[in-house]
């Protein structure tokens, strides 16, 4: 049976990593290498590197690096085993069950529980799907279609509705799951004054929500009766196991299918569940829901690597908003291209389509601020900076520049440019005096800095350059024997390279992640970031026999430290001294001199 290892390789070689990433992002070739935006980190220009001929990723802007395996790993969220697996169906290879064993020693047993979590969703969802159909499901089936619902649009959400708050208990007893685990994942709730368990969605619709892979992992249930609503017009599953709120967004799968097909121009944001499926009714099948939490880096992330540009849709009160701007500029710094739109007579998204249509939605996106042209506009509402009393427009001139400077100190250069333009525009102060205040407002404040590391020795330096080169099957670079190594990353790495050589294969860089997997990001660039292009392999050639004299040196400066303690504890009119003293004296000789 083939070891962990080979299986790896074998489902690496058979995943190309160009393909396999760029079903993910949109890749740009340049050269023999592509390119992207960088889907683990805010950029607006792409410095997300993918080669064919390394089989590896480099971002040189936030420094991740890996190999095919570890960016579906990272980019949708799986254990290594999940994305392992899911690459080997991906190329129709079966995995032997035994390659689990290699895992840790509670991978199985989370697993196990983790698909239990999700038998319960699922069946969960398919109850509450078939009683929307049944005789009892005859409210919901009236009030969505009186929201104008399709039928498809139901079966496309999984719509469903609970009838009453024991009929789901039944169901999964019925399944044979326990009501302990029903209650972990957040389909039951248990009373505290009896301990019997019931559904705490009753008597509302329900709307799954499902996570990228298309899982369902929690549920929404919205009050369509008075005695109902009157505890919450909405209620949702608490955070699980499997589900949690600041790291997910309703329909963020539908969005994920989209971008599968074609480019995601954009994404629209909106408050509720409901918003979302009435712009997938009116045929806007890219909008998602942050399902009542403000905006958090996860979701940034999540949605930077769908799209580079996002809408945010709520309603028209201006303190709402205001309260949504922290998240609007959590997606601004995630490298999002951020703009916002207004809903007029505060109606939400899914009031406005229904009564105006999707044509005069549409006008309302292309009407859409970019996010400082919004700033500037709540600006314009709050402080009268035009007011005819000299008094109150000089307030609130103080107060408009201060909120303007903290808008422009969170602009790259090239907008903070444009945007000093615009608020020199509207106060009537000088650009000058705009950039001046800019400077010395904020002069200071802490600012982020970057610690650098410490330089590594020139041994070290020496051998993580050679291992480069062997890895990378450089012609002149020729492994004899393992150095000494000072950290297991190395050891691991050298391990590997001499089983190459020992079994008469050529080494794969993109194996670095699989014999390295715990190494620190600083550990893998100090290999793939060895510049191995052709113009340099004269210098690199001669710099590689230079390392393996450095290398060399060290272990013969250890073997002469060892020497020197030996002799101190001999006689010094013993043979085996006059020996100790001979090989001193010749391992001294080969000591080259810096």
């Amino acid at each position: 049976m083939a070891d962990l290892t080979d299986i790896i390789q074998q489902v690496k070689r058979a995943n190309d990593i160009v393909d396999v990433v760029g079903s993910y992002l949109e890749l740009r070739q340049k050269g023999t290498s592509h390119w992207a935006r960088c889907p683990f980190h805010g950029e607006k220009t792409a410095s997300f590197c993918v080669s064919r001929n390394l089989q590896i990723y480099k971002c040189f802007g936030c420094g991740v690096s890996g190999d095919v395996v570890k960016f579906v790993q990272e980019y949708e969220s799986l254990t290594f085993m999940e994305a392992l697996e899911k690459l080997a169906k991906r190329a129709n290879i079966k995995l032997p069950e035994t390659a689990r064993e290699h895992q840790d020693k509670d991978y199985n047993e989370r697993k196990k529980k983790q698909d239990v979590y999700f038998q319960i969703m699922r069946e969960t969802a398919v109850f509450y799907y078939k009683n929307y159909y049944a005789d009892r499901g005859k409210i919901a089936r009236d009030y969505v279609e009186g929201r104008g619902f399709s039928a498809d649009t139901v079966k496309k959400f999984g719509i469903g509705y609970s009838p009453d708050m024991d009929s789901l208990v039944d169901y999964l007893i019925g399944k044979g799951f326990s009501l302990d685990d029903c209650a972990k994942c957040g389909v039951l709730q248990r009373r505290s004054s009896n301990g019997q368990y019931f559904d705490a969605l009753s008597r509302r619709l329900i709307i799954p929500i499902f996570n990228m892979q298309g899982k369902v992992i929690a549920f929404g249930g919205r009050g369509i009766t008075d005695d109902v609503i009157e505890y919450g017009k909405y209620k949702n599953t608490s955070d699980t196991p499997i589900f949690s709120k600041q790291n997910n967004l309703f329909a963020i799968n539908i969005a994920k299918e989209q971008k599968q097909q074609t480019a995601l121009p954009n994404i629209v944001i909106v408050e509720g569940y409901m918003d979302v499926i009435a712009m997938y009714q009116a045929g806007f099948k890219r909008a998602v829901a942050s399902m009542g939490t403000s905006l958090t880096q996860n979701q940034a992330n999540w949605l930077s690597r769908l799209t580079d540009t996002v809408y945010i849709c709520y309603d028209g009160d201006a303190a709402g908003q205001k309260a949504t701007i922290r998240g609007m500029d959590i997606l601004d710094k995630a490298g999002l291209e951020v703009k916002v739109m207004s809903v007029p007579e505060r109606l939400d998204p899914d009031e406005y389509i229904k009564k105006y249509g999707a044509e005069a939605f549409e006008k309302l996106i292309e009407k859409a601020l970019p996010l400082p042209d919004y700033k500037l506009q709540l600006l314009d509402k709050s402080f009268d900076i035009k007011s005819a009393n000299a008094a109150k427009r000089n307030d609130a001139l103080q107060k408009y520049v201060k909120g303007a400077l903290i808008m422009l100190r969170q602009l790259d250069d090239v907008r903070q440019t444009q945007y000093v333009a615009e608020v020199s525009r509207k106060t009537g102060f000088s650009q000058e005096y705009i950039l001046r205040k800019l400077r010395t407002d904020f002069q200071d404040e802490p600012t982020e800095t970057t610690v650098s590391s410490t330089q590594s020795s020139p041994e070290i330096q020496a051998k993580y350059f050679v291992a480069a080169c062997v890895l990378c099957n450089e012609s002149y670079a020729v492994l004899r024997e393992k150095p000494l190594c000072d950290t297991v990353f190395l050891s691991n790495l050298y391990d590997y390279l001499l089983k190459c050589y020992e079994q008469g294969e050529k080494p794969s860089a993109d194996m670095l992640y699989t014999v390295c997997p715990d190494a620190t990001d600083g550990e893998y660039d100090a290999i793939i970031g060895v510049d191995l292009s052709a113009g340099r392999k004269k210098q690199n050639e001669q710099y590689f026999n230079e390392c393996l004299q450095i290398i060399q040196n060290e272990e013969l400066l250890l073997k002469r430290r060892q020497l020197r303690e030996k002799l101190d504890s001999l006689q010094g009119d013993s043979p085996e001294y006059f020996e100790t003293l001979n090989e001193l004296a010749e391992v001294s000789g080969k000591i080259t001199k810096n």
